[in-house]
């Protein structure tokens, strides 16, 4: 996944946060619209025992949503407990030049002692519980092309034969199973363990379906990188336009049209987009899979200058929940500064080490890298204190809304969770806001709001709350006797 951007403790307290409904294979976004049907029960993508069934060494994932920082370099037991402290659970990726001293990868040994886990580029004589699965390759839909030409490889590298020709297939299929043998050797077993793939913007919005759902064949845990904060070209009319709007002449008209607003490209709610594209194309090939979003966390990109675009944690957090919600079971923090004021290839570390010369670097206004630290640790312990919940079978048709809203509901252990959060793909949400929710079985009492000592009461399954910018996220329960009864 991500060596650039193509251009290149409570959280809800702090954020108010609330959790509704997500249905099967997409999220539940609704905007003056209301659903209808009877309520049901719908596994969560991959299903409940997915990683045991591929690797009973790897059944811990099965229990947590995954959360990580790509190419992370942990070199000694404090960066592991750093991470851990954070509430990360996984490396995705490892930084690094293997046999290179002064840019060492990680090691091994800590990251096992330590409690953690990594999906790696390659074997090691020193690896062992903690390889959770390997790395293939990055984005073959964007380097090679959809297409089955020769390809011969070394490393982690490949090169399609003849160099013109489109090889991405062949690629990503020799990264999956290591055949055929005459492209060359892999860096890791392919048996009886996670291969994880990264896509990008081939898969997203460029190729076809049949070709895109190809290449998901080659990926255990499926991921397609946007940077929608950050990525200007994003609001293209062969991009985010169509994308959100294909039916539109002026935005969209088959590539052609004005695209996207900066202000609708930017939007936190974009990266449900990432979720619901990739189970659109899964169901293609018959199957259900995991799916994990990159999300960027400051300044990854060289657009606009030596300062770059920048996200913030406000907006990113808003964006990791808007994955979950739309049904994804992890998030892969891209927390590399290739442009802006705090150049950095590893800001969590830094942001975490008050000797660090970059610890109180301004990366926006108002924010330090330590802020972004701060903010991107209570929403991991958040998240992971929710992942039961989060894991559960969803609720399809338990909550309808009225306003621009996107929603996720559950049942666990009697009550029935409602996560919110502000707005849809492409669609601009008004400030402030009244959001009216309706839910199914006609429920009358409190509906409390994690985080919050603020609560609010349901008159015949009606209640109503004010979300107040595009990044307002919430997380509701009710304890509704048969409907929330379901569940661990």
């Amino acid at each position: 996944m991500r060596r650039a951007p193509l251009v290149a403790s409570t959280l809800a307290a702090v954020l108010g946060i609330v959790i509704l409904a997500h249905a099967g294979l997409r999220s539940t976004h609704s905007s003056g619209t209301e659903q209808s049907g009877k309520v049901r029960s719908v596994p969560i993508m991959g299903g409940s025992d997915y990683f045991a069934k591929k690797d009973p060494q790897d059944a811990w994932m099965d229990h947590t949503i995954l959360l990580g920082a790509w190419s992370e370099q942990p070199q000694n037991a404090a960066d592991v407990r750093r991470d851990r402290q954070m509430g990360q659970n996984i490396y995705w990726s490892l930084g690094g030049t293997a046999g290179d001293p002064s840019d060492n990868v990680a090691n091994y040994n800590v990251i096992r002692a330590g409690g953690m886990h990594v999906i790696t580029q390659s074997s090691d004589s020193k690896s062992g519980a903690e390889t959770a699965g390997y790395q293939g390759f990055d984005e073959a839909d964007l380097v090679f092309g959809p297409g089955w030409a020769n390809a011969k490889a070394s490393g982690s590298s490949a090169a399609c034969v003849p160099s013109k020709a489109k090889c991405g297939f062949t690629v990503a299929r020799f990264f999956y199973t290591g055949q055929p043998a005459s492209i060359g050797k892999l860096p890791y077993t392919t048996e009886g363990t996670i291969i994880n793939q990264g896509f990008g913007k081939g898969v997203l919005f460029w190729e076809v379906p049949q070709q895109a759902a190809t290449f998901l064949r080659y990926s255990d845990i499926l991921s397609a990188d946007s940077y929608w904060m950050i990525d200007n070209s994003l609001s293209s009319a062969s991009q985010g336009g169509c994308a959100f709007y294909p039916k539109s002449q002026k935005i969209c008209e088959r590539g052609g049209g004005k695209g996207l607003t900066l202000v609708q490209s930017r939007l936190a709610a974009n990266y449900a987009y990432n979720v619901t594209r990739l189970a659109q194309l899964e169901k293609r090939n018959g199957a259900s899979k995991p799916i994990v979003v990159d999300v960027e966390t400051g300044c990854p990109s060289y657009v606009g200058g030596i300062h770059g675009n920048c996200a913030t944690p406000t907006k990113s957090v808003a964006a990791a929940w808007h994955a979950l919600i739309a049904g994804a079971r992890g998030i892969i923090w891209f927390q590399h500064n290739f442009s802006g004021p705090c150049r950095d290839d590893r800001t969590f570390a830094d942001g975490s080490n008050p000797s660090s010369k970059l610890y109180d670097c301004v990366q926006t206004p108002g924010v330090t890298l330590h802020d972004l630290v701060l903010a991107i640790t209570r929403f991991d312990h958040r998240v992971q204190h929710l992942s039961p919940v989060l894991l559960s079978s969803t609720l399809v048709n338990y909550v309808s809304t009225r306003g621009d809203v996107s929603t996720l509901a559950k049942a666990y252990r009697g009550r029935c969770y409602i996560f919110a959060a502000a707005g849809r793909p492409g669609h601009v949400p008004q400030q402030n806001e009244k959001i009216s929710f309706q839910l199914s079985g006609g429920f009358t009492g409190k509906v409390s709001v994690l985080g919050s000592s603020k609560s609010l009461r349901a008159s015949h399954g009606h209640f109503s709350d004010v979300f107040q910018t595009a990044n307002t996220v919430r997380i509701y329960t009710v304890a509704q006797s048969g409907l929330c009864a379901t569940g661990a």
